[in-house]
C-alpha cells in the first residue's frame, strides 16, 4: 500500500511539475487537472484511505477522506475510496459510462475528471461517452496503458484505445487511436473531439490477463484563452468533406475588424491529429493584387516529409504549381499574391509515441497600391444561376454589372443566425439570397419588412426550396404591390416564415425599375436560422420553434435549452410558446431532467407544488399569462409544471415515460430586448422493454414489472401507459390473478382490464371490466365466457415505479372451434400448438359439466 501511494504521489508530483514547467520543444497543450493537497494523497479524489467518518456511520472514523471540492465517498462496498461526485455508481467498475458536462458540473463543480478503467481480461471492451455543451469540446489525456494491443508499424492489432465522434462510434483507423503493452506517456497523449458527442472506446480483441488504462478528461471551452480552443476560425467548412475549409479575404477582413483573425488549424489541435487525413484549406482573394500572409505560429510534424506534411499551391488544386512543403517543426511566415491559394495537410498512420499535433496558422490580407492594373472579376453569364456556380465548385464569386443581379451567399458554416436586408447591397433588378446550410441543416427564414411598389405583379419575391432555381420548387410567391412593416398590425407573429426540406433555400427579389430615391426602393428584409436536425430535433412545419426528437433516429442522449436567442425572434412582441417533443420507439423510454432555470419571472400569483403525482403550477391567473416550463406526457397529461420562484429550489426535476414526452417553454410576454427565461435540460432515450406492444397468444402466463435503479433526485416522476393484449382464437374463460406488496394510492398507479377494441385509438381499450389498485393487495378476476381477447393496461404517475405480478390462465372447452364474433382486427393468430387434442377437450368438457352439476346439487343448492 505504501509503495502504491508513493508511486501515485510521484506521478501527481511529475504532473504538477510538467504543467508548471512544460518542455520548451513541445507544443502539446492540455488542461491542467490537479486537486487536493498534501504529500499523502492517494488519487485524484481520495486524500487518505482512513481517518474520516463513514457516511453511513458517523461514529466510525475508518473511512476514506475525500477531496473537499468535488469528491464523494464510494459507499460501503469501497469504504477506503472516494470518487468524483456524480460518478459514484461507477466507483467500483468504471465501464460503459455516459458523462454529461452539465450534470457533472452540477454535482461536483468540475468540468473535468479521471477515468481509471477496470482491469479487463481480454477479449473485452468498455466505452465512455462524453456529452459537452454547445460551447465545449471534448479533451482526453492518456497517461497509462497496459496490455492494449500492439502497433505493427501502421495500425493497432489485438486492442486499442480510440476517441470517436458521433452517436454511434465504431472502430476506424481514421480516428485517433493508440495501443501498447506497457506504456507510460510523458507528456500524455492528448485527444480533442470537435463534433459534439464523443466516445472513448477501450477494446481488447485478444486474450489477456489484465488490460487497463488511466486517463483524464475535460470539457474544454472552445474559447479557452490558454490555446486549448484552437479550431479553424473565420472560414467556411465545405460540405460533404471531412476537414476542408474555404477562406475569403472579405470575410477574414470583416472578422479582423471584429477582433478575430482567420485561423487555420489541423484537426483536433492542440491534441494529436488523426491519421490518414487529407485536409484542404482553400484561400481566395477578390483580385490578384491582394497579398496573402500565412504565419505558421505552431508546427509539429515528423521530420521527414514522406507521410505527414503541409503543401502550399499557387492555385485551387493540387495540380497547381507547388510553392513550398513544410514538415518537422518549421515555423514560417509566407507571403503570396494571387487569386487562389491551396494549403493541403496530409497525415499518414499514427505511430508511437503519439505526440505530433499538427499546426496552427493565421491569415492576413492586404492590397498593394497599383493604379495601372485592373482588378480581376469572375464574369457570370446572365442565364447562369448562383446555384449552378456555388454548390459544385465552392468558388468565391464577384459579380459584374453585366449580370444585372446581386448574389448573396449566406453559409451555415460561417453563421447560424442573423439578419438580411437587400438595401445594404447595391441595387440590381434581380437579387438572390442563397442560404446554404450544413448537411444536416434545414433553413428557417422569416420576412420582417418588404415593399413592392409596381402594379400587376411586375415585382415579385420567390421562395425556392431547393438548390436549383426551378418553378416546381417555388413554395411561395409574393406579388406587387404590397407592403409589410415590422411590428405592424400583425406584429405579434414572425410570419411569414418559411422552412426548407433540405439544407438549401434560395430567395429571389425581382424588381421592375430602378428607384427614384432610397425611400422609394423595393426591398426585402428578414432573419434566418440554420437548424441542425440531427442534433436539435426535426423542425415542424408551420411552427416557429416546435421540434420533434424520434428515438429511432435521434441521438440517444443530448442537451436541450430555451429557444428565442436566434435573430428569427426579433419581430416577436407578445407571448411565445415552443414545444420540444420526444417520441421513443417501441423498445425505448425517454428521460428528461431539467437541470437549471434562470431569470424566470417570479410571479407571486404562481406557486409550484410538487407531490407524488408530479409538480403543479398553482395560480389565480390563467397559466398562459405566466412564464412556465411544463413536461407533458401522452394525451397532454401534466407531469411537471414549474413557475414562479421554483428555480431557487427543488431542481433537478426529471420524468421518465414510455410514451411521448413534451417540453413546453412558455413566455407570457417576449421581446427581443428582454427575451424569455433560460433553462437547461438533458435527455436520454433508454433501451428497455417494460412497455411496448406485448401480445400473448398462450393460454397461461405471467407478467412481472422489472425493477429499475431509482434516481438520485427527489422530484423524479414515472409516467406509464402500458398495455398487454391476451388473445385466443378458441373459446375460453380467462381468469386473472393480480398481486402487489405496495400500498400506493390508485392515482399513483392502477391496472385496468378492458375488452379489446379494433380501433387503434386509445391503445385498443374497449369496455372497462375491472380496476386493480395496489391497496387491494391481491385480487382474482373471472372474466365472462367467450371474452377471448382482453387488454390489460397499466397507468402510472408517481415517484416510485409500480411493483406487481399478473398471472393468467384459461379454461378452454372445445377444440378447433373459432369464435365467430371475435374482433375483426384481432392481434396475431395463435399457433397450432395452442389447441388441445379432441380427447383432452372432451374430458375437460365432461369435467366442467360435472362441476356445474355438483354445484347445483350442494346442500344449499337443493333449496334453490
Amino acid at each position: 500500500m505504501a509503495s502504491s501511494k508513493l508511486s501515485i504521489y510521484a506521478f501527481l508530483l511529475w504532473l504538477l511539475w510538467f504543467h508548471v514547467f512544460p518542455p520548451m520543444d513541445a507544443q502539446l497543450m492540455w488542461t491542467s487537472i490537479y486537486l487536493g493537497s498534501g504529500n499523502s494523497q492517494i488519487d485524484l479524489w481520495t486524500q487518505e484511505a482512513k481517518g474520516c467518518a463513514c457516511p453511513w456511520n458517523r461514529t466510525d472514523q475508518q473511512c476514506a477522506c475525500c477531496v473537499s471540492e468535488g469528491g464523494c465517498h464510494c459507499g460501503k462496498n469501497a469504504p477506503n475510496r472516494c470518487t468524483q461526485c456524480g460518478l459514484e455508481e461507477h466507483c467500483n467498475h468504471m465501464c460503459n459510462v455516459t458523462i454529461i458536462s452539465s450534470e457533472l458540473m452540477a454535482r461536483s463543480g468540475k468540468s473535468f475528471g479521471q477515468i481509471k478503467s477496470p482491469s479487463l481480461e481480454g477479449p473485452d471492451a468498455c466505452w465512455y461517452t462524453f456529452i459537452p455543451s454547445s460551447t465545449q469540446r471534448v479533451e482526453v489525456q492518456i497517461y497509462r496503458l497496459v496490455n492494449a494491443g500492439k502497433h505493427n508499424g501502421t495500425s493497432c492489432v489485438g486492442g486499442f484505445l480510440q476517441l470517436a465522434g458521433g452517436p454511434e462510434p465504431q472502430y476506424s483507423q481514421t480516428d485517433n487511436q493508440i495501443c501498447g503493452s506497457n506504456e507510460r506517456y510523458a507528456p500524455p497523449v492528448v485527444f480533442f473531439a470537435d463534433d459534439g458527442l464523443a466516445t472513448l472506446l477501450f477494446q481488447i480483441t485478444e486474450k489477456t490477463r489484465r488490460s487497463q488504462f488511466l486517463a483524464y478528461f475535460s470539457f474544454t471551452s472552445i474559447n479557452n484563452s490558454d490555446g486549448l480552443g484552437y479550431q479553424p476560425r473565420g472560414g467556411m467548412k465545405l460540405q460533404n468533406t471531412d476537414c476542408d475549409w474555404l477562406y475569403q479575404d472579405f470575410a477574414c477582413n470583416k472578422s479582423e475588424q471584429e477582433g478575430n483573425s482567420c485561423v487555420l488549424a489541423s484537426p483536433s489541435y492542440p491534441g494529436v491529429y488523426p491519421p490518414y487525413r487529407q485536409c484542404k484549406y482553400h484561400i481566395t482573394t477578390s483580385n490578384e493584387n491582394i497579398q496573402v500572409r500565412i504565419s505558421f505560429t505552431a508546427l509539429l510534424l515528423p521530420q521527414n516529409c514522406k507521410t505527414d506534411y503541409i503543401s502550399i499551391y499557387q492555385g485551387s488544386t493540387t495540380s497547381s504549381p507547388l510553392l513550398t512543403t513544410l514538415c518537422g517543426n518549421q515555423r514560417k511566415t509566407l507571403e503570396y499574391y494571387g487569386l487562389n491559394l491551396l494549403v493541403e495537410f496530409r497525415s499518414g498512420s499514427q505511430k508511437p509515441p503519439f505526440d505530433y499535433n499538427g499546426f496552427v496558422a493565421t491569415l492576413k490580407f492586404s492590397e498593394r497600391s497599383l493604379t495601372t492594373e485592373a482588378t480581376t472579376t469572375v464574369h457570370i453569364h446572365p442565364r447562369t444561376t448562383m446555384s449552378n456556380l456555388i454548390f459544385p465548385m465552392n468558388e468565391s464569386i464577384t459579380s459584374t454589372p453585366e449580370t444585372s443581379s446581386c448574389d448573396i451567399l449566406i453559409s451555415g458554416n460561417n453563421t447560424r443566425s442573423g439578419h438580411f436586408d437587400t438595401r445594404e447591397h447595391e441595387w440590381h433588378p434581380i437579387c438572390r439570397l442563397v442560404f446554404q446550410g450544413r448537411v444536416t441543416d434545414v433553413v428557417h427564414v422569416s420576412f420582417f419588412n418588404y415593399r413592392l411598389r409596381t402594379p400587376s405583379c411586375k415585382s415579385v419575391i420567390e421562395v425556392i426550396d431547393n438548390r436549383i432555381e426551378d418553378k416546381r420548387s417555388i413554395i411561395d410567391r409574393i406579388c406587387s404591390p404590397i407592403l409589410k412593416q415590422s411590428r405592424d398590425q400583425d406584429y405579434r407573429s414572425a410570419e411569414p416564415t418559411f422552412l426548407s426540406t433540405g439544407n438549401t433555400m434560395i430567395i429571389i427579389l425581382k424588381r421592375s425599375s430602378a428607384p427614384l430615391s432610397t425611400n422609394e426602393a423595393e426591398f426585402l428584409a428578414g432573419a434566418y436560422f440554420f437548424h441542425d436536425e440531427q442534433i436539435s430535433g426535426t423542425m415542424q412545419p408551420n411552427a416557429l420553434c416546435d421540434v420533434k426528437f424520434n428515438g429511432i433516429n435521434s441521438p440517444l442522449a443530448g442537451m436541450i435549452d430555451n429557444p428565442g436567442t436566434q435573430h428569427l425572434y426579433w419581430n416577436i412582441d407578445g407571448p411565445l410558446s415552443c414545444r420540444q417533443q420526444f417520441i421513443p420507439s417501441n423498445n425505448q423510454s425517454i428521460t428528461i431532467k431539467v437541470q437549471s432555470i434562470e431569470n424566470m419571472s417570479k410571479e407571486p400569483n404562481c406557486v409550484t407544488q410538487c407531490g407524488d403525482n408530479g409538480c403543479r403550477c398553482v395560480s389565480s391567473s390563467p397559466l398562459k399569462n405566466i412564464d412556465h416550463l411544463m413536461l407533458l406526457g401522452d394525451n397532454n397529461l401534466n407531469i411537471a409544471c414549474l413557475c414562479g420562484s421554483f428555480q431557487t429550489e427543488g431542481l433537478p426535476v426529471s420524468a421518465r415515460t414510455w410514451g411521448s414526452l413534451t417540453v413546453i417553454y412558455s413566455v407570457a410576454y417576449y421581446t427581443w430586448t428582454k427575451k424569455g427565461f433560460g433553462f437547461s435540460a438533458s435527455y436520454a432515450f433508454n433501451t428497455d422493454t417494460i412497455c411496448g406492444e406485448h401480445i400473448y397468444t398462450v393460454h397461461s402466463g405471467e407478467i412481472v414489472m422489472k425493477n429499475l435503479t431509482p434516481p438520485e433526485n427527489l422530484n423524479h416522476f414515472y409516467q406509464q401507459s402500458c398495455t398487454w393484449t391476451l388473445h385466443s382464437n378458441v373459446e375460453r374463460q380467462l381468469e386473472l390473478d393480480i398481486t402487489s406488496e405496495q400500498n400506493r394510492p390508485c392515482t399513483a398507479w392502477n391496472i385496468s382490464i378492458h375488452e379489446y377494441s379494433p380501433s387503434p385509438e386509445n391503445q385498443h381499450l374497449g369496455e372497462l371490466h375491472h380496476i386493480f389498485c395496489s391497496r387491494d393487495n391481491h385480487k382474482s378476476y373471472l372474466l365472462p365466457w367467450k371474452l377471448n381477447t382482453v387488454v390489460i393496461r397499466l397507468f402510472t404517475l408517481s415517484r416510485t415505479l409500480p411493483q406487481f405480478k399478473i398471472k393468467w390462465r384459461s379454461q378452454v372447452v372445445r377444440a378447433n372451434t373459432r369464435f365467430i364474433g371475435a374482433p375483426s382486427a384481432a392481434p396475431n393468430a395463435v399457433s397450432s400448438t395452442d389447441y388441445l387434442e379432441p380427447n383432452s377437450m372432451s374430458l375437460l368438457y365432461m369435467l366442467l359439466i360435472l362441476s356445474k352439476l355438483c354445484f347445483w346439487c350442494g346442500p344449499s343448492g337443493l333449496n334453490r
